[in-house]
This record gives structure tokens, C-alpha cells and sequence, in this order.
């Protein structure tokens, strides 16, 4: 009797802290998804990719995952290395996103005003032109905020020579900063974001 009971409790421990479902569908019309990545918003990495090695999750199918219930990022990569992230998606039992080609670039689930981070689908790149320098932070908000929001690089550099998508929501005027490695700051005031995008060089003549 004991035991049974001690196996009952334990089946109720596992039970609870995996409470949680993601159900993720395909729903691109012709883009195989190739990686999943779900981590804990509070995790400065997105770890390992969910889907077991070698699987496609192939347009039209779903792919269930267990999880405890928290608040997570949710990353999705296609066969393109195109990007559909959801940021701050509060897990409390079931939870399914049917991926379209809307949901393309980030998305932030837990924001609505004040200075909270704006993500979107239009793609703002930025190009180090520094010729050295590695950028450490970049940050982005429309200019009538009165917060950075979150740094957009997470736990990626942006190295000398190479560029770096985000996204946000366009037609707006952005405030956009970045860091290097040494702290220096090169700040764009009321950056014009249209439909299109914005590509951005930053060389040392931006320096603040």
C-alpha cells in the first residue's frame, strides 16, 4: 500500500511540473520547418533544437512538446533560415500556434505599451562598418518611448563585417542604439521605418 502510494505521489509530481503543452503546426503552405527552439524567456540562450535529429516538421503537420508551465521564447527556423519568434508566451496548460508566413520575424506575446520592447515584421539590418570593433548590444524602440526595450542581439555579437536582422513594427520613427566592446555608443535618432525596412551601416564616424 505504501508503495502504491508513493507511486501515486510521484506520478503527481511529474504530472505537475510538466503541465504544460505547445502545439506547433505548419501552416507556411510550402516551407519545411527545420528547427524548433523553446527556452525560458529568463535563459539568455535558446539551447538545443527540440525536434529530434534529423526530423522536419513538413507544412501541414503538428508537433506536440511537454513543458512546465513558465513563460517562454519560442523560435522556429524554415528551410529558407528564415525566422517566426514569439517572445514571452505564458504557458499555463495548452498552448498551439498554427506558424504562417505572417508570424515571419519576432514578435513580442507579453507586450502592449509604455517601455516595452516593439518587435514586428519588418526587418531592420544592421552592418558593422566599425573596421574593428565588435557590437555588443543594440537596442530599438519607436522614438516616443521612453525605454530602449530589450537588447536585440540577446546572447549573439555582432562581429566587424557582418550584419544583424531584427524586427519591428513599420511606419514609425525609431530611436536606435548600439554598443560596442569597449561601452562606445552610436546612437540614430528618429530613424525613419517604412514598409520595407531599414538597412543601417554603423562605421566609426557614428561614434556618440
Amino acid at each position: 500500500m505504501k508503495k502504491a502510494m508513493l507511486l501515486l505521489a510521484a506520478i503527481g509530481l511529474l504530472t505537475s511540473l510538466f503541465a504544460g503543452t505547445i502545439e506547433i503546426t505548419n501552416d507556411t503552405g510550402d516551407y519545411d520547418i527545420w528547427y524548433i527552439y523553446i527556452s525560458p524567456t529568463y535563459n539568455d540562450s535558446w539551447g538545443n533544437d527540440w525536434l529530434d535529429d534529423d526530423e522536419i516538421l513538413r507544412s501541414g503537420k503538428s508537433v506536440t512538446f511537454s513543458v512546465s508551465n513558465d513563460v517562454y521564447d519560442i523560435r522556429i527556423v524554415d528551410e529558407d533560415d528564415d525566422e517566426y519568434i514569439r517572445r514571452g508566451v505564458d504557458i499555463s496548460g495548452y498552448y498551439e500556434w498554427c506558424v504562417t508566413l505572417d508570424d515571419l520575424g519576432e514578435y513580442n506575446a507579453g507586450s502592449s505599451s509604455g517601455g516595452d520592447t516593439v518587435y514586428g515584421n519588418t526587418p531592420v539590418t544592421i552592418y558593422n562598418d566599425t573596421g574593428g570593433y565588435d557590437i555588443h548590444y543594440i537596442h530599438a524602440n519607436p522614438s516616443d518611448y521612453s525605454d530602449w526595450g530589450d537588447d536585440r542581439l540577446g546572447s549573439e555579437i555582432l562581429y566587424s563585417g557582418d550584419e544583424y536582422t531584427f524586427w519591428v513594427e513599420g511606419g514609425d520613427y525609431y530611436d536606435i542604439q548600439c554598443e560596442d566592446e569597449d561601452g562606445d555608443t552610436y546612437t540614430f535618432w528618429e530613424m525613419w521605418i517604412g514598409s520595407d525596412g531599414l538597412y543601417l551601416p554603423v562605421d566609426m564616424g557614428d561614434l556618440d
